[in-house]
């Protein structure tokens, strides 16, 4: 079937997956289509590797609102594109590769965002603010065993995290014990690529660097500071701050939220089993009245801050997930930037404006690019 529109078409770049409806988030893209539909704007859902190149088209799916159905529709390239494609591997990107960069250099499509690269790189841009780089934690590149030993001779503790990780998976917190005979044993706690809990008990160095080795595989991973981020009641914890372009193009905040942890987790990721809370309520109670509105104070200067800092250095964004730490001392912390953020947190705390604002800013935003094309 072939949609013929006259109306602009916005597509929605996503990963293949082997099912019925080959597509993660389908909810989402449903309410994209609403808001499109209000906008003026046709929205369709499409794979990079089902582009034919010779007939400027793509195969892809759209949904139909009178019958509640996705069907797959063959149409012109979208002249406008929301990059939400998320390769779980150096090989599944390689996969698609070929397909984003030409598609990047099409002269009549425009991406609403160029997704950031691995955590290094966005961390390397951070350093480059002097206000922004002392809310930064001490990161390295984890290449060999040696860098990670001798990271441990002036500290017992690490934090181990993929480059291109998401969702708290993979992310390891390596604990080195001190016995009173000058010998060292490691404790590594956390979750692995699948999001399985991981703890284990070393009785010395290698046999923990080759355990490790096994279970980055060649990943690119990163070493940091490891930060006490956990409440009173001990429960891993940090701040999401969605920051999204609206239909002006200016950046605004769409909302904050608390992640809290379940019990013993090393991160307080939604996906290994946490919940949601509002940030005033949660922070007054912890830290007090007036260091609470202290902290949300630079938690929300960092939000402001963060986003035209990487747009300068790294090329369009159009919204960002900032995930934001404060240690028991009530230091924050910037733990990591994500071009591709989620948004099931503001449904979590039952906040509908957050929500709806959420899914709706980049429709907008699309509208704002159209039109500024177009005059």
């Amino acid at each position: 079937m072939r949609l013929s529109t006259k109306r602009p078409l916005l597509g929605i770049m996503v990963t293949e997956l082997k099912r019925e409806l080959p597509f993660a988030s389908s909810g989402f893209y449903k309410h994209l289509t609403y808001y499109g539909a209000r906008e003026g704007l046709d929205v369709v859902v499409f794979s990079p590797n089902r582009i034919d190149w010779k007939g400027q088209t793509v195969r892809g799916y759209t949904y139909l609102t009178e019958t509640k159905e996705w069907v797959a529709k063959l149409v012109p390239l979208p002249s406008l594109i929301y990059d939400r494609c998320f390769f779980s591997s150096k090989r599944s990107y390689e996969q698609y590769q070929y397909h984003v960069k030409k598609l990047r250099e099409t002269p009549f499509i425009r991406f609403l965002g160029y997704g950031l690269r691995g955590k290094w790189e966005v961390d390397q841009i951070l350093q480059k603010d002097s206000t922004i780089s002392r809310y930064l934690p001490e990161t390295n590149l984890l290449t060999s065993g040696n860098i990670l030993r001798n990271w441990l001779q002036t500290r017992d503790d690490a934090f181990l995290k993929p480059q291109g990780g998401s969702q708290g998976k993979g992310a390891l917190h390596l604990h080195k014990v001190n016995a009173v005979d000058g010998t060292s044993a490691y404790h590594i706690k956390g979750r692995n690529a699948h999001n399985g809990l991981v703890d284990h008990q070393f009785s010395d160095f290698y046999s923990c660097w080759q355990w490790l080795r096994s279970c980055i595989g060649t990943r690119p991973y990163l070493m940091q500071e490891y930060l006490h981020l956990h409440s009173s009641e001990g429960m891993a914890y940090d701040i999401r701050s969605l920051v999204q372009k609206n239909g002006s193009g200016i950046w605004e905040s769409t909302g904050m939220a608390v992640r809290v942890g379940k019990p013993g987790s090393v991160t307080s990721n939604l996906h290994g089993g946490g919940s949601a809370e509002e940030v005033s309520a949660f922070l007054t109670k912890e830290f007090g009245d007036a260091k609470a509105s202290e902290l949300i104070s630079t938690l929300s200067m960092l939000s402001n801050r963060i986003p035209p800092l990487l747009e300068t250095h790294h090329g369009r964004l159009a919204e960002l997930g900032i995930d934001l730490g404060i240690d028991t001392w009530g230091r924050v912390w910037i733990l990591e930037v994500n071009s591709k953020p989620g948004r099931t947190i503001f449904a979590r705390m039952r906040n509908e404006k957050a929500r709806l604002k959420s899914i709706a800013n980049p429709i907008y935003y699309a509208g704002y690019l159209l039109h500024k094309k177009l005059s």
